[in-house]
């Protein structure tokens, strides 16, 4: 977001604006990392669950210079609520080592998912005793937890995910995308406001792009997204990560939310 954005925001809102960050994946280094610095953007970070020493290297030089940097772990495979516990068990230690590893670099802030692996039976109440032990013991580290929605599956239902965030203390991260596609929302059961309004008062981050189907699509224009983007800052979310792989995607989606923005504006303040 633009400095002149920011601050013309705040002085409507009184509140300070999101940080407007985007996805960087591991494998993405240094190409990439350096792609997203020079057009000013903060970072999510999703790490190697393979090679965890890595997150210092490719995140250092990048906080050095003063850039933000949050966490994402991604790790399908790895279900902390499997109805194996053998397999539950595996999951936690490496969440537990992630933890570990992102001590002290970058936003003290991860987001983690419960069903990505589809074919993984889970269990709820194994949901709520391991999320809140990798809260507890993130907390100890100076870290946040969230936990984000899935398109699919059990983390598909806000309910679920409100339910498990109030049971763990977790926090929670809203994938707009993931929303948006989702068959609850698709059907009309459900609505993006509705689950914004469900998620406030522990809606940490939020990952902005329109619809997901084989991969993430950016906005052609803001029709879905205005009203959400409204809503989020209604609900003061603090962490937006545009979540797209395309560079002219990722800068058209930043253009149309600024513009969105900036038609909320009184005129008065750019006269």
């Amino acid at each position: 977001m633009s400095k002149l954005l920011s601050q013309a925001l705040s002085a409507v809102t009184g509140e300070s604006t999101p940080t407007i960050a985007v996805s960087a994946k591991w494998y993405s280094f240094p190409d990439r990392f350096e792609w997203l610095a020079s057009q000013g953007f903060s970072f999510e970070y999703t790490s190697d669950p393979e090679q965890l020493s890595l997150i210092g290297d490719h995140t250092r030089p990048f906080l050095d210079k003063g850039i933000a940097i949050r966490h994402h772990g991604f790790f399908p495979g790895f279900e902390i609520g499997d109805k194996d516990s053998k397999q539950a068990d595996t999951a936690m230690d490496l969440h537990f080592k992630t933890l570990d590893a992102i001590r002290g670099i970058g936003e003290p802030f991860i987001t983690l998912h419960v069903g990505l692996t589809r074919r993984v039976e889970i269990v709820p109440n194994r949901v709520c005793d391991n999320l809140g032990r990798l809260v507890d013991y993130a907390k100890n580290l100076g870290i946040t937890v969230s936990l984000e929605n899935l398109k699919q599956g059990v983390t598909s239902n806000p309910k679920t995910v409100r339910e498990w965030a109030d049971c763990t203390g977790a926090m929670i991260t809203l994938d707009i995308g993931h929303a948006v596609s989702s068959e609850l929302v698709s059907s009309g059961e459900e609505t993006v406001l509705g689950i914004i309004d469900l998620f406030e008062d522990r809606l940490a981050e939020v990952h902005l792009y329109e619809r997901e189907i084989d991969r993430h699509y950016a906005p052609e224009n803001m029709v879905i997204l205005g009203p959400i983007i409204d809503r989020l800052l209604k609900a003061r979310c603090p962490w937006w990560t545009i979540e797209l792989d395309d560079y002219e995607d990722i800068l058209k989606t930043r253009q149309l939310i600024e513009t969105h923005l900036l038609s909320k504006l009184p005129g008065r303040l750019f006269n």
